[in-house]
C-alpha cells in the first residue's frame, strides 16, 4: 500500500485536472509538466539520500542557486558548457562535503547546520550580487539548448511542401532526469552502496558493528543530494536562460516529494520511484490549478503546505507504530 498510494494520488490528481482544467490533457502540456517537474524529481532523489540515511538537508535549495549562478557565469566566460555544467555541479558537491563534514565528524545537528550553510549560501549570492556591474552578459544559447532544443521532433509536409510539427520533441532536461532517476534507482536497489545507505539510515551502531565505514557512507549522501542540486540548479538556469534566483523553499518541496515517496525523517526507509511520483503529483497540482480559470495564484503554496503537513503527520504516526 505504501508503494501503490502515491501512485493512486497522482492518477487521481491528473484525472480531476484533465476534466476541469482547459487544454490539460494534451501533448504540449504533458511535456511541460515532465519540464516543470525534472527539476524537483531530481532535487528530491537527493533529499531522498540524506533522510534514507537519517539526516535532512535544508540547504538544498540554496545550492540550486548557488550552482545556476555558477554555470551562467561560467558559460558567459566562455567555457564550454560541458564544462560549465561539471564545475557547477562539483561546487554543489563542495557545499554537500562541508556538510557532510559539520554533521558527521563535528556531530553537529542537522537541521541546523544545513540551515545555517543556506544562509551563508544566500548571503554570499546576494552581497555578490550587489557587487556586479549593471547589466550583464548575454547567456549562451548552449545553455538555453537544454530546455529549448528538443529531440525528436516529428514534422508533417503537406502537397505543397509546407512543414507542420506533429510531435515536438522531448527536452534534454527530461532526459536528463530519466537517466538519473534510472541511475539512483539502480545505485539503491542493486548496489552494495545502496544497501550501506539503508543500514546506516535503519540501524547506526549495527552498521558500525558490522564493519560498514558508516561517517563515508552518511557523507557520501550529503555530497551526492548536492550535486544532484546543482544539477537541478543548472536545468532551472537553462529554463530561465539565467541564473535561479527564485529557489528558496525548494528544498522543502524536495523534502515532501522524498516523504511522499516514502522516505522517513527516522531514516532507512524511502524510494526513487516513489520520489519521482511525489514529484508528479506536486507538480500536477501546481500546474493544474495554475490553468484552471478559477484559481488563485497562492492556491498551489496552500496545497503544498496542507500535503507537507500530511505527511509530515503520517510519517509520525508511522514512527509511532
Amino acid at each position: 500500500m505504501n508503494s501503490l498510494l502515491p501512485l493512486v494520488v497522482f492518477v487521481g490528481v491528473y484525472a480531476f485536472f484533465s476534466i476541469f482544467a482547459n487544454n490539460f490533457f494534451t501533448v504540449p502540456s504533458i511535456l511541460a509538466l515532465l519540464i516543470q517537474t525534472s527539476t524537483f524529481a531530481i532535487l528530491s532523489v537527493g533529499a531522498a539520500l540524506v533522510l534514507i540515511v537519517g539526516g535532512i538537508d535544508f540547504s538544498l535549495g540554496a545550492v540550486i542557486m548557488l550552482s545556476g549562478s555558477a554555470v551562467v557565469i561560467f558559460a558567459t566566460m566562455g567555457i564550454p558548457i560541458w564544462l560549465s555544467m561539471i564545475m557547477a555541479i562539483c561546487l554543489g558537491g563542495i557545499v554537500g562535503l562541508l556538510n557532510g563534514f559539520l554533521v558527521v565528524k563535528m556531530r553537529l545537528p542537522s537541521f541546523l547546520t544545513t540551515f545555517a550553510v543556506a544562509m551563508l549560501i544566500h548571503g554570499f549570492l546576494g552581497y555578490a550580487r550587489s557587487l556586479a556591474p549593471a547589466g550583464h552578459s548575454p547567456v549562451p544559447d548552449s545553455l538555453g539548448n537544454l530546455a529549448y532544443a528538443p529531440l525528436f521532433r516529428i514534422f508533417r509536409y503537406d502537397a505543397t511542401g509546407a512543414r507542420s510539427m506533429v510531435f515536438p520533441g522531448i527536452s534534454w532536461i527530461v532526459i536528463i532526469m530519466v537517466l538519473v532517476t534510472v541511475f539512483f534507482h539502480l545505485l539503491l536497489a542493486k548496489t552494495r552502496i545502496g544497501r550501506y545507505l539503508y543500514l546506516v539510515g535503519s540501524n547506526t551502531e549495527a552498521s558500525r558493528f558490522s564493519g560498514i565505514k558508516v561517517n563515508r557512507v552518511r557523507i557520501l549522501a550529503y555530497v551526492l543530494a548536492s550535486m544532484l542540486a546543482g544539477l537541478s540548479g543548472i536545468l532551472l538556469a537553462s529554463r530561465l536562460v539565467g541564473p535561479p534566483g527564485g529557489a528558496k523553499g525548494y528544498e522543502i518541496i524536495g523534502i515532501a516529494c522524498a516523504m511522499i515517496g516514502g522516505a522517513s525523517l527516522s531514516g532507512g526507509a524511502g524510494s526513487i520511484g516513489g520520489t519521482v511520483i511525489g514529484s508528479l503529483i506536486l507538480s500536477t497540482l501546481a500546474m493544474g490549478l495554475s490553468m484552471m480559470n478559477t484559481s488563485n495564484p497562492a492556491l498551489p503554496t496552500l496545497f503544498n503546505g496542507f500535503i507537507i503537513l500530511f505527511v509530515v503527520s503520517v510519517d509520525q504516526i508511522r514512527n509511532r507504530n
